[in-house]
């Protein structure tokens, strides 16, 4: 175990380094989100190839899910980004970083998000120092995994194409599955990732599940603020979004839903 995670970690820790050296050319910090799914792509790749001799189907489809999964979310966030340079969060960051930001980018953007990625990538280990034969759980897990990537595409299509419309900006995104969750994509990722732990599980991969743990616990207490912070600042009708939508699970909204408050998220 420890030895793959000493590849995984090593991988994962390469890239970032790379990307780091890249964004300091750039001066773009922000790239790091596009390349977020790709640290678990390119591990998955280097432990199956590490562990190829051994490699059953359940490996090789453990695998397949996690690069759909990253890939998608990859091409989803350069097609959205590309060409707007820098995120105004890193933007704001970097104003006030001192002449030392492109240094202190390293340890506080890639370092971190390399750490925080190296423990949501447990499936990855587990899945191959678990027994390689199909437990009924695990099949569940890839149930749940094509779900949540399921859920999590379709949040992005339905509002890429609200961004789309004329008349966008200014109203709030509550249709489809933005209706009955504030984050829809995140909840479809943090249940693609409990899939993933549950492909991986097993009595002596029970940690597998600490990913998805670690996932969950980053849209709920990090990502979720952060964004709503700013979108509270510049879309005042996004407080009665907040009032009568779940953050995070889908489920109905509390009364109605005046679509006359709509802006873009």
């Amino acid at each position: 175990m420890w030895e793959l995670y000493g590849y995984t970690a090593a991988t994962i820790y390469l890239i970032a380094s790379l990307l780091w050296i890249v964004s300091v050319r750039l001066e773009d910090a922000s790239i790091i989100d596009l390349f977020w799914g790709l640290f678990f792509v390119t591990a998955a790749w280097v432990l199956l190839t590490i562990e190829v001799r051994h490699a059953q189907p359940k490996h090789l489809l453990f695998v397949f899910l996690i690069t759909v999964w990253g890939l998608r979310l990859a091409y989803h966030l350069t097609v959205r980004n590309l060409g707007h340079g820098e995120d105004g969060r890193y933007r704001l960051w970097r104003a006030h970083g001192g002449s030392n930001w492109w240094l202190k980018t390293y340890y506080r953007i890639y370092l971190l998000q390399g750490t925080i990625a190296l423990a949501v990538a447990t499936p990855i280990v587990a899945c191959f120092v678990a027994p390689s034969r199909f437990l009924l759980i695990n099949w569940l897990g890839v149930l749940i995994a094509v779900a949540g990537i399921a859920i999590e595409a379709t949040a992005d299509i339905q509002l890429q194409r609200f961004r789309a419309e004329p008349d966008s900006e200014g109203r709030v995104m509550d249709r489809g599955l933005w209706h009955y969750s504030r984050h829809p994509n995140y909840f479809g990722d943090a249940l693609a990732w409990v899939g993933l732990g549950l492909v991986a599980f097993s009595g002596k991969a029970w940690w597998s599940l600490i990913g998805p743990a670690v996932m969950t616990l980053v849209f709920l207490n990090v990502s979720n603020n952060v964004i709503e912070r700013g979108l509270k600042k510049r879309r005042p009708a996004y407080e009665s979004y907040i009032a009568r939508t779940s953050a995070f699970l889908p489920r109905r909204p509390a009364g109605a839903e005046p679509t006359s408050q709509r802006e873009a998220r």
